[in-house]
């Protein structure tokens, strides 16, 4: 071999190695090269203004370099997804530094009302049936927030199948009642002295819900063609859908609105 020839190869696996590993560590990597690829221009601007907007997304999101290649032969080929999914394993969410205290200090207190949530009964035992990781209940859904969590998967599982009057675990196991007297139709009412008296949340709250939380059987057209054949299997679905590709429950549920929807015209312990 000749000194050019050794001296052009060496030039170009330099060149080519330079590229490769630049792509790989910088431009791979880059939150804002994932929008030029991906159709997810909304979910970036969502990013851009979360709590997470200093987390790059493949600090979260399973993708490899390999994927990408993998989709690029898929685009030229006419199969490729334009709305990609893409999973995000709760080792990530846990992983050091981030919330890897999450199961140590599981019990929370959000929104304005003080619900009290607790992560670790939420991981460890199953629900419903269904066994729940992070983005279950921190979803995508919630338009103008990234990672947030959406109050309406909340409704979806203590409220549906039930009756609306009541919650599947309780009223008081999200939310206590108000110790403080309230005026109700121009007078005082004390839920203290109601619950002392014996009376239920539902003889006043007569309906807490609206909606039913169901799944039509269309919305499957919405991913599959003409694969609905295993629709009544619920383990199934959920287990394929929920625990494995972590879809949001709201793809496929119709919502369930909480909150004071209809009152009893008579409220008992008035002062």
């Amino acid at each position: 071999m000749s000194k050019k020839v050794f001296v052009g190869a060496l030039i170009f696996v330099i060149v080519v190695g330079g590229i490769y590993f630049y792509t790989l560590t910088v431009v791979f990597p880059s939150p804002k090269n994932c929008s030029v690829c991906h159709f997810i221009t909304p979910f970036y601007k969502q990013w851009q203004t979360s709590t997470h907007n200093k987390v790059p997304c493949l600090k979260c999101h399973e993708y490899s370099p390999t994927k990408a290649l993998v989709g690029q032969f898929m685009f030229l080929s006419g199969s490729y997804n334009p709305r990609p999914l893409t999973n995000v394993p709760d080792k990530n969410c846990l992983q050091s530094g981030c919330h890897d205290k999450r199961m140590i200090d599981s019990k929370v207190t959000f929104t304005k009302r003080g619900i009290t949530f607790d992560h670790k009964t939420h991981f460890t035992e199953m629900k419903r049936g269904i066994t729940l990781h992070c983005r279950s209940c921190h979803s995508d859904i919630v338009q103008g927030s990234h990672i947030k969590v959406s109050m309406n998967v909340c409704y979806l599982c203590h409220f549906k199948g039930v009756p609306h009057d009541q919650a599947l675990t309780g009223c008081p196991s999200c939310h206590s009642s108000p110790t403080q007297p309230i005026v109700v139709m121009g007078k005082t009412f004390s839920h203290v002295e109601a619950l002392k008296a014996g009376y239920k949340c539902n003889q006043c709250h007569i309906e807490v819900t609206k909606g039913d939380g169901v799944t039509p059987k269309d919305k499957c057209y919405f991913c599959h063609v003409d694969r609905t054949e295993k629709y009544s299997d619920v383990k199934l679905i959920h287990k394929k859908h929920v625990t494995q590709k972590q879809i949001d429950c709201l793809w496929c549920h119709t919502k369930i609105e909480h909150g004071k929807i209809a009152m009893a015209e008579k409220i008992p312990l008035r002062r």
